[in-house]
C-alpha cells in the first residue's frame, strides 16, 4: 500500500453509445459482465487499484439512477464514498466535485483518476504504475500515464513527448484524434502516446488550475464547500466541459513552462478503452476461423456458427443465434434488440442511439 494521503477516484458516469444494444442509460458498459468469467469492467478498475489504495479510500463519481448497478457491482464501497452527481456535466465538473470532497477530507489528499470502463491485461504492471504516478503526483505534479501506440490509431487523442525532467517526461502538446495520416505519422516519430485520460494530482493543486482555467467552475464549487446542500441546484448550472479541454490542454510545456507542465509516465500493460465493439476482440479469444464470439448471461445459448470468419457475436438474452456464410460483421443481441453491423464501422453504433432519441423511441436507450 501507498501513504495514507492516497486516493483513488473512479469515473463512472458515461453512457457507452458505442456498446448498443447491451449498454443502455441505466446499465452502461462499466456495469456489463463483459470480461471473461463475467466480470465488468468497473469490478476490474476497482480490484486491480485496491493492491495500492484500500476500498475505503477509493471513491466512485456516478449519476443517481447509476446507483443500483454500482452498488451491485461494488458492494464494499463505502456508501459514503459514492459521489452522486445531480446530472452529467462532463469530467471537469465531476473532478472537480471529487477534489472538492477529499480536499476537505484530507487537506493533502493526491488523487488517482480513471475512467471506469477500461480494461488492463498485465494488472501488476498497472499497479507499478499507478504507485510511481501517485509518488511522483505527491511533488505537487499534475501525473498522466501516456500509452505506447501499437498502430496509427485515430480514435485516440495523443500526447507529445518533451524532455526529461526528475524522471519523468514533461508534455509537450496534447494533441486531438488525427486523421489516418498524422497518425501514421505520429507512429513513425517515436514521440507520441496514446492519451489514456488517467490523472493524479494533489486534490489542491487541481482546484488551483481550475481556479485559473474555469473560474466559471470554481465559483460554484466554492460556493458548494460552504454549502453543500445546494449541489443539487447549483452544480447543473457547472459548464459542461471535459477535463482535458479545461485544464490538460493547457497544461502542456508550450503553454505552462516547466513548473506547471504535466509529467507523463508510459504505460505498457496492455491498456484498452473498450471504446467500441472492434475491441472486444482482445477481451475473448477468436476461433480458427476468427470469429470472436461470447455470452453475458448464463441464460443466453451458445450461438451456431458455420462457415463464418472474423466476426464479432455478443449473445444476451435467450436467443439462438445462427451465422452461416457470413464475414466481418457485428451482431449484437439482447432481448429488445438486434445489431448487425460491418465491423469496419464499428464507431457507427452510435449513430443508432442519436436515431432513436430522435425519434422518442427510449424504451431501447
Amino acid at each position: 500500500m501507498i501513504d495514507a494521503h492516497s486516493y483513488v477516484v473512479i469515473l463512472a458516469g458515461g453512457g457507452g453509445t458505442r456498446l448498443w444494444p447491451h449498454s443502455r442509460r441505466t446499465r452502461p458498459k462499466q456495469f456489463l459482465p463483459m470480461l471473461p468469467g463475467g466480470e465488468t469492467l468497473i469490478g476490474a478498475t476497482a480490484r486491480r487499484t485496491t493492491g495500492v489504495v484500500p476500498m475505503e479510500r477509493t471513491l466512485v463519481v456516478t449519476t443517481a439512477e447509476q446507483v443500483p448497478e454500482l452498488r451491485r457491482c461494488l458492494p464494499s464501497l463505502p456508501i459514503d464514498n459514492i459521489l452522486v452527481e445531480p446530472t452529467g456535466r462532463n469530467t471537469a465538473p465531476c473532478i472537480g466535485l471529487a477534489a472538492l470532497v477529499l480536499w476537505k477530507r484530507d487537506p493533502q489528499a493526491v488523487m488517482a483518476v480513471l475512467p471506469s470502463d477500461h480494461f488492463v491485461a498485465d494488472e501488476e504492471g498497472f499497479r507499478r504504475t499507478l504507485t510511481e504516478a501517485l509518488t511522483v503526483a505527491q511533488g505537487g505534479h499534475v501525473v498522466t500515464l501516456g500509452i505506447r501506440p501499437t498502430q496509427p490509431e485515430t480514435g485516440y487523442g495523443y500526447i507529445e513527448l518533451g524532455p526529461e525532467s526528475a524522471g519523468t517526461r514533461l508534455a509537450a502538446a496534447f494533441v486531438e484524434k488525427p486523421d489516418r495520416q498524422r497518425a501514421e505519422e505520429y507512429l513513425a516519430s517515436g514521440r507520441y502516446l496514446w492519451n489514456s485520460g488517467t490523472f493524479f494530482f494533489p486534490a489542491r493543486r487541481i482546484l488551483d488550475e481550475l481556479r485559473v482555467q474555469l473560474p466559471a467552475l470554481s465559483a460554484i464549487l466554492d460556493e458548494l464547500s460552504e454549502h453543500p446542500e445546494r449541489t443539487a441546484a447549483r452544480y447543473p448550472e457547472a459548464p459542461a466541459i471535459s477535463i482535458d479541454y479545461a485544464v490538460m490542454e493547457r497544461l502542456g510545456l508550450g503553454h505552462a513552462g516547466e513548473a506547471r507542465a504535466i509529467r507523463v509516465l508510459m504505460g505498457d500493460f496492455g491498456w484498452n478503452d473498450v471504446g467500441s465493439f472492434a475491441a472486444l476482440d482482445a477481451l475473448h479469444p477468436g476461433d480458427d476461423h476468427g470469429n470472436h464470439v461470447f455470452t453475458s448471461s448464463a441464460e443466453s445459448p451458445k450461438p451456431v456458427i458455420l462457415d463464418a470468419h472474423n466476426n464479432l457475436v455478443w449473445c444476451d438474452g435467450k436467443r439462438l443465434l445462427t451465422l452461416i456464410g457470413v464475414s466481418d460483421l457485428i451482431v449484437a443481441t439482447t432481448d429488445d434488440a438486434v445489431l448487425i453491423i460491418p465491423r469496419e464501422r464499428a464507431q457507427q453504433v452510435k449513430d443508432a442511439v442519436v436515431q432513436l432519441q430522435k425519434e422518442g423511441r427510449t424504451q431501447y436507450l
